[in-house]
């Protein structure tokens, strides 16, 4: 006899009565052995309703819905019960079927798409003789629940339904993980398996994929569970929930029950999500839990846990810590999902190098092409970002929404209210955070809360630093804003950094003022953006030019928020900060032997410092323009060049600047008469201010 199909019936109390009557008309059908029937009632005298509920959600085949506007207005019917029917329903593991019993509006729900019973969807209280309403709704879950017996005879899906597990998923780039896992599953003696990592990153995946492996189905055939735990926040409702996937009906002794169960035989046992009830309040039960369970002698052991954390009381074999894919596996996952029309084009590269080899996003992002262009794709996620990686139905389901994911793991008890503030800081920073700036940041807490965002799995650390995966990032940058305390003490420390180590490259100590900046590149072009937006940009407009010598001797993309900074001082009319803009651009140009780039910016600076009359500005561009004129071999326009420019820095004056181009007169010089008068003059204008290391280099590059 094939063991009965799990019917929970979801109901809110006022509708106790028609809910009665339903029992009834169902009550031959579960005699007969073809179903088990579950509905609160059902929970015995010192069970906790919500994690019971929860359990045998889980564990159902079918998931009736008795609609009516209690039903709608009740938290845990609709927003919980009906919500996760839904979600299991998506990942073609549950029938979901509606049955209105009350006049109501209903048909904005997610389950009004589905086909309600009894056909047509007239309430059952509305039918002249309900019994014929009963009827129906009778006649036609028998149908249903004869479709899932079926599905169940099915060739290889007996034993999986039998077991009440979810069909296999996607899995693409983990063969070593999986086959280290069957290894210990199978051998002797029974493995205890954890497996860590981020959300997204495929623990619930592999899991189901070892439970289906031929040689796991050989060895303990319907004994293999998954019990989801992500909705049990205790040990208590960890049993639960596990007992339900055992299959085991509610009752004063679940536990004993479920223990006796695993103990009859061999049996592989996933404990998905275990961070969820390890992480509540309830930790040392959870841990006594587990080791009830390890001491089962046959009883093989696979846990999977966000982030870093390593329940106790449990001798794990060597935890596996799942990684992102690489870019040959990430692409076969998009094109197995969207199809492989859009392998190796360039548009594919760009959008798998935001997803940063996270299976979730990518698989959802693939989602995202059905019916859509690539080039299109691109663009919407540019307008819309990770609200893009979301399949119909997904909003509450992690496996189908990354925003339910990632909020899962947001949520964890382990997240302080100190890492929740450094997450909202590291989402704004894209090359995340130096280890020695988490106190500056952070004061007091810094240290501890990206031990939290680590464990958590939010964040990870590398090379001394604490980073964030590009789609965690964008997702917590639109979601999870820093408070305007953090944020300010952000701006002030990379702004000061730009402003005093930005000009230092080029002279005396630039090596280290290079190094420390160059990891720092992305978040100060990120810190200047979010500045030029500020009512009063000047300060950001000056803390981007600052970047000038950094972007010109290091060779580093700095000069990005430049172009964004001569945009807002045109808009704001600020003629000063608009030529110095210009003349950065030019400066950056010209180090970059871009020769016709730098010239027309330096021609765009030139009127705008006479006409704020800034002498230096002025001298700095001509100067420069005969530097371009020198590279191209035009000895005589060099020449004008640098004579117009001495002049102007004479009137200041300007000691190193006047020996500076003196040094360059020397270099275009049309006699040795002439050149020996300007080198005397460039030694004796940086001999009044000290200059001994410009001073050697006019000796080294005229020793005579």
């Amino acid at each position: 006899m094939p063991k009965p199909v799990r019917l929970f019936i979801s109901s809110a109390p006022e509708d106790a009565a028609l809910r009665a009557e339903v029992e009834v008309h169902l009550r031959p059908i579960e005699r007969s052995g073809l179903i088990e029937v579950w509905h609160d009632d059902r929970i015995a005298a010192g069970g906790e309703p919500a994690a019971e509920a929860r359990a045998q959600i889980e564990a159902a085949e079918v998931v009736v819905l008795l609609v009516s506007p209690a039903f709608l207005a009740s938290d845990r019917h609709f927003d919980e019960e009906a919500a996760r029917a839904l979600a299991r329903r998506a990942a073609g593991e549950v029938v979901v079927v509606p049955v209105p019993v009350r006049p109501c509006d209903w048909g904005w729900t997610e389950f009004g798409k589905l086909a309600p019973l009894p056909e047509g969807g007239r309430p059952v209280e509305g039918w002249p003789v309900r019994g014929e309403a009963w009827t129906e709704v009778v006649r036609g879950l028998r149908a249903v629940v004869e479709r899932v017996m079926s599905r169940r005879a099915a060739p290889g899906g007996r034993s999986a339904l039998a077991a009440g597990l979810p069909p296999a998923e996607l899995c693409i780039g983990r063969g070593l993980e999986v086959e280290a896992i069957v290894a210990a599953l199978v051998g002797k003696p029974p493995g205890r398996v954890l497996l860590l990592g981020a959300a997204g990153v495929g623990k619930s995946t592999i899991s189901l994929a070892v439970l289906h492996r031929p040689e796991v189905v050989a060895r303990f055939g319907e004994r293999r569970f998954f019990a989801r735990l992500d909705a049990a926040p205790d040990a208590e409702s960890a049993a639960v929930a596990l007992a339900g996937a055992l299959r085991i009906a509610s009752g004063p002794d679940l536990w004993q029950q479920a223990m006796s169960f695993l103990a009859a035989g061999p049996a592989v046992l996933v404990l998905d999500n275990l961070e969820t009830p390890w992480d509540g309040d309830d930790q040392p039960g959870t841990e006594a839990l587990l080791a009830e369970l390890a001491a089962v002698p046959d009883l093989s052991l696979v846990a999977s846990v966000r982030g870093a954390g390593r329940p106790g009381r449990v001798t794990w074999n060597s935890p596996i810590e799942l990684r992102p894919l690489r870019r040959p596996e990430a692409e076969a996952v998009f094109c197995a999902i969207a199809g492989e029309e859009h392998r190796s084009k360039p548009a594919l590269s760009a959008l798998l190098s935001l997803m940063e080899g996270i299976p979730l996003a990518i698989a959802l992002l693939a989602h995202a092409t059905h019916g859509n262009d690539l080039i299109n794709l691109k663009d919407e996620w540019e307008a819309r970002r990770t609200a893009v990686l979301e399949r119909d139905g997904g909003a509450r389901n992690r496996l189908r929404s990354w925003k339910a994911s990632l909020d899962l793991s947001i949520g964890s008890p382990r997240m302080t209210a100190g890492a929740r503030r450094l997450l909202s800081v590291l989402a704004m920073l894209p090359d995340g955070i130096a280890q020695r700036d988490l106190a500056v940041l952070l004061p007091g807490i810094g240290p501890a809360a990206a031990r939290a965002l680590a464990q958590v799995g939010l964040a990870y650390f590398e090379g001394g630093r604490l980073k964030m995966l590009s789609p965690v990032r964008e997702y917590v940058a639109a979601e999870y804003p820093p408070v305007v305390e953090d944020l300010g003490r952000a701006m002030e420390h990379y702004g000061e950094l730009t402003c005093t180590l930005g000009p230092v490259p080029g002279s005396r100590g630039g090596t280290e003022a290079a190094a420390r900046l160059a990891p720092e590149t992305a978040n100060l072009d990120s810190v200047i953006r979010r500045g030029l937006t500020e009512v009063e940009p000047g300060r950001w407009i000056d803390t981007a030019t600052a970047l000038t010598n950094f972007a010109r001797f290091s060779g580093h993309a700095a000069s990005l928020p430049l172009g964004r900074a001569l945009e807002v001082a045109q808009r704001t009319g600020d003629g000063r900060r608009e030529a110095l803009c210009a003349q950065s651009l030019g400066d950056v140009a010209l180090a970059r032997s871009q020769h016709d780039e730098a010239r027309a910016r330096y021609e765009e600076a030139l009127p705008l410092y006479r006409q704020v009359g800034s002498v230096r500005g002025e001298a700095d561009c001509i100067r420069r323009l005969g530097e371009i004129a020198r590279a191209h071999g035009n000895a005589s326009a060099a020449r004008a060049r640098y004579e117009e420019a001495l002049a102007l820095y004479q009137r200041i004056p300007e000691p190193c600047s006047i020996g500076r181009t003196h040094h360059h007169l020397a270099a275009v010089a049309p006699d040795a008469v002439t050149q020996h008068q300007h080198v005397e003059a460039a030694r004796s204008a940086w001999q009044r201010i000290d200059r001994i290391d410009l001073i050697a280099r006019l000796d080294q590059d005229f020793p005579s």
